[in-house]
C-alpha cells in the first residue's frame, strides 16, 4: 500500500503539491472516476454540470481553514488538474447528493437547521455503498475502527498519509486515497476520527468532508473534535465518530440536521442509516443497500463476545458472514464494475497508540501496523 510522509517545516500548499506531484496519474485517473460516477448517480447529466458544482465549494473552504483550502489547491497543481477536480475527488458523496441545478442551492448551516428547507431527490447507491464502524472499550484499550466501502475501483488508490506537527496541530496518520486530504484516522495526541456516508435529500453548499476530518484531527480532544465538527457547514450526509482515551462521541449530520447520537459507553457501532429520527427524515436508503445487514450482524456479535483486542476487531472487520451483504463485500460485477466494495480498513488503539491499516478486502488479510 501506498504511504504518503509530509515532511515537517514545508507549507500546506507545499504539502499539497509533494502530494499531486508524487501520485500525479493516480489523482487524474480517480477524478476522473468520480466525475463520471457523479452524472451516473446522482443528479448530474454532464461533467460539466458536475464540475461547475464542484467550482462553487471552493470559497466555501477558503473561509472554513486557509491552510487545508491551500493544501487542497496544492494538489491541483501538483497534479496538473483542476482545482474542481481535486474537489470532486475528494467530495464525491456528497457532491453526486446535490442538485444540479445552482438556482437550488443553499449555503450549508453551522449549527443544526431544521428551518433550512431543501429538497433533493439525492444519490442512489452503487449496490450498497458505504461504511461500517465499531467502538470498543476493550481490555487492552479504547478501540475505534472501520471499513471503508466505496465503488470498488477506488481501491487501486487507496493510501495511508502522514502528516507531521505543525502550527495547526499534533501529528497525524490518516487513510485516504491519492488527491484527497484524508478520511479517517488518528493523531499523535490520540484522538480518532471515524466516518460512515449516510444518503441527504436537503444537501446543501458545504466544506468538502475531507477538510471536516482533518480539522478534527487538528485538536487533543475528543470534545473539541466534536465541537469542531458540530459547527462545520456539513454539505450532506454523514456520521462522524471521535473518540480519545477518555471520551467518546457520534454526530450523524445531514445538509441541514446534526445530531449527537452517541455520547459514551463500552460499545457502540454504526453504518448507512441514521439512528436519530430528524437526521432520517432529512435522509434515504438505497434500495440496493446493506446497511441494515450490516447493522444486526455488527450488534448481534458485539452482544456475543466484546471486542478483546485489535486484531479482534480486524478481524470482524473483514467477516464475510451473509456473503455478499457482510460487514468485507463486494458487489461490484464485471458488468457493474464501479459497485461498492470494501477498499480499505482502519483500526486503533487509543490507550497503546497502535493503528492497523489496509487496502482492499480485508478478509483474512494482515493490516500494515504503526504506532504513534
Amino acid at each position: 500500500m501506498r504511504v504518503l510522509e509530509l515532511p515537517a517545516g514545508k507549507s500546506p500548499r507545499e504539502w499539497g503539491r509533494i502530494h499531486g506531484e508524487s501520485f500525479r496519474g493516480e489523482i487524474k485517473a480517480l477524478a476522473q472516476i468520480r466525475v463520471y460516477l457523479c452524472t451516473k448517480v446522482g443528479g448530474f447529466k454532464t461533467a460539466d454540470q458536475v464540475l461547475t458544482a464542484a467550482r462553487a465549494h471552493l470559497p466555501v473552504l477558503e473561509r472554513y481553514h486557509a491552510g487545508i483550502s491551500a493544501e487542497l489547491l496544492g494538489i491541483a497543481e501538483g497534479a496538473g488538474v483542476s482545482p474542481e477536480e481535486i474537489v470532486v475527488a475528494n467530495h464525491y458523496t456528497d457532491l453526486r447528493d446535490l442538485d444540479p441545478d445552482p438556482a437550488s442551492w443553499v449555503p450549508a448551516p453551522t449549527h443544526d437547521a431544521p428551518e433550512v428547507t431543501g429538497k433533493h431527490a439525492g444519490a442512489e447507491a452503487l449496490g450498497g455503498d458505504g461504511c461500517s464502524v465499531l467502538y470498543a472499550e476493550s481490555p487492552t484499550g479504547r478501540i475505534v475502527a472501520q471499513t471503508w466501502d466505496m465503488h470498488a475501483t477506488a481501491i487501486p488508490y487507496v493510501m495511508v498519509l502522514r502528516v507531521p506537527e505543525s502550527a495547526d496541530g499534533p501529528a497525524a496518520t490518516l487513510l485516504t486515497v491519492t488527491g484527497c486530504l484524508g478520511m479517517t484516522g488518528m493523531n499523535s495526541a490520540r484522538v480518532s476520527i471515524a466516518i460512515n456516508n449516510l444518503f441527504s435529500t436537503d444537501a446543501t453548499l458545504g466544506v468538502v468532508w475531507p477538510a471536516v476530518v482533518r480539522r478534527a484531527l487538528h485538536h487533543t480532544t475528543a470534545t473539541a473534535a466534536r465541537d469542531v465538527i458540530a459547527t462545520s457547514p456539513i454539505g450532506s450526509g454523514h456520521h462522524y465518530f471521535v473518540a480519545d482515551r477518555s471520551d467518546a462521541f457520534a454526530i450523524e449530520a445531514s445538509g441541514t440536521r446534526r445530531k449527537l447520537v452517541f455520547g459514551g459507553g463500552a460499545s457502540y457501532c454504526h453504518t448507512n442509516h441514521s439512528l436519530d429520527a430528524d437526521v432520517a427524515a432529512r435522509s434515504k436508503v438505497p434500495e440496493p443497500s446493506t446497511t441494515y445487514e450490516r447493522m444486526k450482524w455488527l450488534e448481534t456479535d458485539l452482544a456475543r463476545a466484546p471486542i478483546a483486542d485489535l486484531d479482534d476487531a480486524w478481524q470482524r472487520l473483514g467477516s464475510e458472514e451473509g456473503w455478499p451483504r457482510s460487514i468485507c463485500t463486494n458487489m461490484a460485477t464485471p458488468e457493474s464494475p464501479h459497485g461498492a466494495a470494501t477498499c480499505g480498513a482502519i483500526a486503533m488503539n487509543l490507550d497503546s497508540g497502535e493503528l492497523y491499516v489496509q487496502q482492499g478486502f480485508i478478509h483474512n488479510v494482515a493490516p500494515e501496523k504503526w504506532k504513534l
